[in-house]
């Protein structure tokens, strides 16, 4: 039996009578000899009548959930296609052109399409057309997304725990005073006011760690009425990142449990009545206000500092150089690397609503201190609040590991800004500036899960990553410099941060993303000029076998 759900409705009737969603409909409709696309795209749904129809229509088994592992189809020929093909833009060619441009933009981040190796007038040209399209079109972030988005839930499938990270960043564009559609972000100490956008994003990791895929790159709308507030916009901003994670999850099987990891920003009330209308995720938020749990009875710090320690943990923490003040960022001292001893408390708590009409929320509460910090450093201290169970130190010690995650998503925007360098895009409108830094976006996530990869799997195979042509040419360019040859994954992806500067001495950490993105642009163009080489030198030998004979 088959049934559909039109734009707007979730289905919910037929999943609950146990109908399988399949697909989505094209929008064409029957009359639709031109393409024209005019029907709203419908939800299919079908329900077995007979539970051995297969082998009553003698059909093999189909999995209609298929999961992908996290390295799969990454490599340097086969990634874009298999993030961008197939993106729903209303025009196959527009499609075709999507994957070319990501393809080019790739061998050079963070500079021009024209510079890319093997870049041509065509594919300029065709890459201005793509941006510029109308604002109208079907050319959406969501469009150029979706295909990536979609291998993003296949890579979680096949996960038993994954984090859902969700933050922010404010993308500055005070030199572009000619570019439409962009938004005050800030405000300096002379009232002058800072134009740019702000992203919301939505990353999807491992437990360790690993990205698995951007779930959602969530710009504010572009006319937003000026008369909400800026904590509006935030908290808005928060919800509908975590409606977007409920969504995802329901293309997601039951064995996998998602765990959105949120910072300080998030720590409103309206958050955990949201959870509590899509339990499948799990919240976990670091505590940012002193509430008041019950009158007459200390407030939520005190309460959770209060009582011997439930166990103790050892957290790794960062150095950070010192940042003077800007005018654009507040100053940041400087902090040396260090283990940080901590002590380790969990509590159940019950958070009072404030919003009527609403019932209070159940909460598991995690408290993390560090007990001897240096003498000139301020000691570790975390609130968390998740909506996991937590029942004794090992759980609680879990849940301080998945907030450690929530750094990566720091790294990313890093990436995207220091690596492709979105900030310095020259399009005139915002839409087409949003357009572009989504097709960076998953540049960046590639790069990342490059760099990460090889910590957690350094023996795998190097073609996960890297064509022939280029293991060719890291072959050669480790037996110029006398260093290991790229027999595996990780001995490849040093090789390639060596060529961005990377020193690999005997007490060096494994390469960072700067190092490999660095790597990375100069591979293209090595690879190219290693392959012509190669080339041009089995023509010789032919000329002269030819002539000899």
């Amino acid at each position: 039996v088959e049934s559909y759900a039109d734009e707007g409705y979730r289905g919910t009737c037929l999943r609950a009578a146990n109908f399988l969603c399949v697909g989505q409909t094209a929008g064409r409709g029957r009359q639709d000899r031109h393409k024209r696309f005019e029907k709203t795209v419908k939800t299919i749904y079908m329900y077995a009548l007979i539970p051995d129809w297969r082998r009553c229509l003698g059909v093999p088994r189909v999995d209609h959930a298929p999961s992908l592992e996290p390295d799969e189809g990454l490599n340097s020929v086969d990634w874009a296609s298999n993030e961008f093909g197939g993106a729903p833009l209303g025009d196959k060619r527009l499609s075709a052109r999507l994957v070319k441009s990501a393809r080019f933009l790739a061998t050079e981040m963070g500079r021009k399409i024209n510079i890319g190796s093997g870049c041509n007038m065509s594919a300029i040209s065709g890459f201005y057309r793509f941006i510029e399209k109308p604002d109208d079109s079907e050319v959406t972030v969501e469009n150029i997304l979706a295909p990536h988005r979609d291998r993003s839930i296949k890579r979680i499938r096949g996960q038993r725990v994954v984090l859902a990270i969700q933050d922010g960043t404010d993308l500055r564009f005070a030199t572009r005073p000619g570019c439409d559609g962009l938004q005050i972000i800030g405000r300096n100490q002379t009232s002058a006011r800072t134009r740019g956008l702000h992203l919301h994003t939505t990353m999807a990791v491992t437990d360790k760690g690993l990205p698995l895929g951007l779930l959602r790159l969530g710009f504010d709308p572009i006319h937003r009425k000026q008369a909400r507030t800026e904590d509006r916009k935030k908290t808005q901003r928060w919800l509908e990142g975590f409606g977007d994670i409920a969504q995802a999850l329901r293309e997601v099987g039951g064995k996998t449990k998602v765990i959105t990891v949120c910072d300080r920003e998030a720590d409103f009330f309206e958050m955990f009545d949201a959870q509590r209308k899509h339990p499948r995720v799990e919240l976990l938020v670091r505590a940012h206000h002193d509430r008041v749990i019950r009158k007459d009875e200390p407030k939520l710090f005190t309460r959770m500092s209060e009582g011997k320690a439930d166990g103790f943990l050892e957290v790794e923490i960062d150095g950070l150089t010192e940042r003077p003040k800007s005018s654009r960022k507040k100053a940041k001292p400087a902090r040396r690397k260090r283990s940080a001893n901590c002590e380790l408390r969990f509590r159940r708590l019950t958070l009072p609503p404030t919003i009527p009409g609403v019932e209070s929320v159940s909460l598991s509460a995690v408290h993390v201190l560090e007990t001897f910090p240096p003498e000139d450093e301020k000691p570790l201290q975390w609130y968390l609040l998740t909506t996991l169970e937590v029942g004794d130190a090992d759980m609680a010690e879990r849940i301080v590991r998945y907030y450690l995650q929530r750094w990566k998503i720091e790294d990313f925007f890093r990436v995207l800004k220091s690596g492709c360098k979105i900030e310095s895009l020259l399009f005139r409108t915002a839409e087409r500036l949003q357009r572009a830094i989504a097709i960076s976006a998953v540049i960046g996530w590639r790069i990342m899960v490059m760099t990460l990869l090889v910590r957690q799997s350094p023996d795998w195979e190097p073609d996960v990553m890297f064509t022939d042509d280029e293991l060719g040419f890291l072959r050669d360019y480790a037996a110029e410099r006398q260093m290991e040859p790229p027999k595996d994954l990780g001995k490849a992806v040093r090789l390639v941060a060596h060529l961005g500067g990377y020193l690999g001495r005997k007490h060096d950490p494994e390469p960072g993303h700067q190092t490999v993105w660095n790597g990375c642009n100069k591979l293209t163009s090595a690879t190219l000029g290693h392959r012509i080489g190669l080339q041009a030198y089995q023509r010789r030998l032919l000329n002269q076998s030819l002539q000899g004979a």
